[in-house]
C-alpha cells in the first residue's frame, strides 16, 4: 500500500495531525524521531497482546471501517504508522463538499462574507476551502493562542493578532482546524460580536464534540460545518 497519500496519526507527530489525537504521547516540534534514529536504536514496535487490544476495538465499528482500519493498521506497523483516518482522495472529496455547502448559504447574501482563519493552525484548510467556495469573499486572518507549545488547551484564550477587516454588520465564518473543548472558538465568537458582526458560523476541519467543555453558541443565522468528527474513532485511541 502507498502511504504517501494517507493522512496519518502517530504518537510522534506534532502540530494539527498530533492534536487529532485525544492524549499524545509525545510531542516533537521539529520531527519524527523515529524517522531520524538508526535502525538498531529505534523503539520496537507495540507489543502483540497490545495490538491485539487495539485491534479488539474495531468489532465496535461498522465491518467495512473495521476492516480498512485494521488493514492499513498493520500494514503501516513497520512505518511507524498508528491510524490511518482518511486518506488524501477522502479528504479532498469532503473538504469540496464543505465548501459547496457554505457557498450555497452564502451566495444568498447581500454583500460578500467575511471568512476568518485562526492561524496558524487553520491556514491549510482555509486556503483550500476558499479556492473552492465560488462566491465573492473578503478573507482575513486572527491568532488567538491557548495551546502554547503543547496540544493540550490551557482554557485561558488571547489574541494576540487581530483583524483588520472591519466585520460591523457583516456574517463572518470562523474557520478552524480542529474544535474541541470549545474554549477558544467561544472566546473568539463573543470578540466577535463585540466588534457588530450580524451572524457568525463555524467550518472546522476536525470536529471533536466529545472533549467539548463549553457549548459553541452561534450568533444570528449562524451555522455549524464540519468536515470530519472523531465520534467513530475515538474508542481505538
Amino acid at each position: 500500500m502507498d502511504n504517501t497519500n494517507m493522512v496519518v496519526v502517530t504518537t510522534r507527530d506534532s502540530g494539527i495531525l498530533a492534536r487529532f489525537l485525544i492524549k499524545p504521547a509525545a510531542f516533537h516540534p521539529w520531527r519524527d524521531r523515529a524517522t531520524t534514529q538508526p535502525t538498531h536504536q529505534r523503539r520496537p514496535n507495540k507489543s502483540p497482546a497490545l495490538r491485539a487490544r487495539r485491534l479488539a476495538t474495531l468489532t465496535f465499528l461498522p465491518c467495512s471501517a473495521a476492516a480498512t482500519v485494521a488493514s492499513t493498521a498493520m500494514v503501516s506497523a513497520e512505518v511507524g504508522i498508528d491510524y490511518v483516518l482518511w486518506t488524501e482522495d477522502e479528504v479532498s472529496t469532503r473538504v469540496g463538499e464543505v465548501a459547496a455547502e457554505l457557498a450555497a448559504d452564502l451566495r444568498a447574501l447581500p454583500e460578500p462574507a467575511v471568512i476568518v482563519g485562526v492561524a496558524t493552525g487553520a491556514f491549510l484548510f482555509l486556503a483550500d476551502l476558499v479556492r473552492r467556495v465560488d462566491v465573492r469573499l473578503v478573507v482575513d486572518l486572527v491568532r488567538v493562542e491557548s495551546y502554547g507549545a503543547g496540544t493540550e488547551s490551557s482554557g485561558k484564550p488571547r489574541i494576540t493578532a487581530d483583524l483588520k477587516v472591519d466585520v460591523a454588520g457583516k456574517h463572518v465564518v470562523v474557520v478552524e482546524d480542529i474544535v474541541d473543548t470549545g474554549n477558544t472558538l467561544s472566546y473568539l465568537i463573543a470578540h466577535l460580536e463585540k466588534k457588530g458582526a450580524s451572524s457568525i458560523s463555524v467550518c472546522t476541519f476536525l470536529d471533536k464534540p466529545a472533549r467539548r467543555k463549553v457549548n459553541v453558541h452561534l450568533v444570528g443565522d449562524g451555522k455549524f460545518y464540519r468536515g470530519f468528527e472523531t465520534t467513530l474513532l475515538l474508542a481505538m485511541v
